[in-house]
C-alpha cells in the first residue's frame, strides 16, 4: 500500500477494546472507509455491519493506507503485527495509540521503518467516552510533514490532534506528564474526600468545588511555565517555604484524624528538599529536585 499525496480515506484500526472501539466508531462516523481487527471474536462481531472485518492483523494492514493500533501495550502490537504485517506496512503509515514509554517507542518506530513504513507515536489524553470530543487532545510524535499528511484523518479523534516532537519518543513523555497530573490530581482529590468525611462532612463538598479548583490550576500552571522557560523561579504569590509550611499543616492534620498520611508526608519530604536551596522562590522551583540529578 502506498500513502497518497493527501490524507487516506482507508483506514484500519488493530484492537477493539474499550479504546480502540471508541477510536473506529469515530472513523466510521466521520465516514471513513474503515477496516478492523481484533484477535478475540466478540470484539470483531460487534462491528460486523458496520465496517469492514479483517480476519488477521496482516489482512488489516494490507487493507488502508493508514493503520491504527490501539492494543493493550507495544509487545502486543509488535505480537500481532508479526513479519506479514509489517511486511504490507511498506509504504503506509501506523499509528500507535497504546501505552507504554519512550524506549517502547523508539523500538516500535525502527521496527515499522526497517519494513519501508511510516511511523506516528501517539498519546491519547482522555478516556474513551471522550473520543471524537473537541476538546480531546491525542499528542503525536514523528515525522511533522507524516502528521500534517493523516491529520484530517486523526481529527475524527478529537478536535486538538497536537504534534509535539520528531522524535518519536516525545508523544511518551508528554503522557507521563498527563498521568502524572491525573494520579496527582485523583490523589489529592481522593484525600480531601478522607478529611472531609473524618470531620463529617459531607464529601461531595470537595467534588462541587472541583471547577473552581480548576481555574487555579490551570492560572498558575501557565504562571509555572513561565518560570521554568526562563530558569528564574523568582515571583510574588507565595514561596516554597510558604508552600511547604502549608503542607505540613495537611500532614499534621492527617496524622492527628487518622486520615492516611502517606499523601501529605511525600509532598512535605519532596518540597522541604526543594526548599532547601529554593525556599524564598516560586513552587515552580520543585521542578529541580525532580530532573536527572548529576552528569
Amino acid at each position: 500500500m502506498a500513502d497518497s499525496d493527501h490524507a487516506p480515506s482507508t483506514v484500519s484500526v488493530l484492537g477493539l477494546g474499550n479504546m480502540g472501539s471508541a477510536l473506529a466508531s469515530a472513523l466510521i462516523e466521520a465516514g471513513h472507509r474503515v477496516t478492523v481487527w481484533n484477535r478475540g471474536t466478540d470484539r470483531r462481531a460487534a462491528f460486523a455491519g458496520r465496517c469492514a472485518v479483517a480476519a488477521s492483523a496482516a489482512e488489516a494492514c494490507a487493507a488502508s493506507d493508514l493503520v491504527v493500533a490501539c492494543l493493550a501495550d507495544y509487545d502486543a502490537t509488535v505480537e500481532a503485527l508479526g513479519a506479514e504485517a509489517l511486511a504490507a506496512l511498506a509504504g503506509g503509515t501506523i499509528v500507535q495509540l497504546a501505552s507504554g514509554g519512550p524506549d517502547d517507542a523508539r523500538r516500535l518506530a525502527g521496527l515499522v521503518g526497517a519494513a519501508g513504513g511510516g511511523y506516528l507515536d501517539g498519546k491519547i489524553l482522555t478516556f474513551p467516552a471522550r473520543i471524537g470530543d473537541e476538546p480531546t487532545m491525542i499528542a503525536y510524535a514523528g515525522p511533522r510533514a507524516l502528521f500534517d499528511r493523516h491529520r484530517p484523518v486523526l481529527a475524527a479523534f478529537g478536535g486538538r490532534p497536537t504534534h509535539v516532537a520528531e522524535a518519536p519518543a516525545g508523544a511518551s513523555a508528554v503522557d507521563l506528564a498527563w498521568l502524572s497530573f491525573l494520579y496527582g490530581a485523583t490523589l489529592g482529590l481522593l484525600q480531601g474526600a478522607a478529611f472531609c468525611e473524618s470531620e463529617g462532612v459531607d464529601p461531595g463538598a470537595a467534588f462541587d468545588a472541583l471547577p473552581s479548583w480548576l481555574v487555579e490550576i490551570q492560572a498558575e500552571g501557565t504562571y509555572y511555565r513561565g518560570l521554568i522557560a526562563r530558569g528564574d523561579y523568582a515571583g510574588d504569590q507565595a514561596s516554597l517555604d510558604v508552600h511547604v509550611a502549608a503542607m505540613q499543616h495537611i500532614l499534621g492534620a492527617a496524622e492527628a484524624s487518622g486520615v492516611s498520611a502517606a499523601f501529605p508526608r511525600l509532598l512535605v519530604e519532596l518540597f522541604s528538599q526543594a526548599a532547601a536551596t529554593h525556599g524564598p522562590d516560586e513552587i515552580a522551583a520543585a521542578i529541580e529536585v525532580l530532573r536527572p540529578q548529576g552528569g
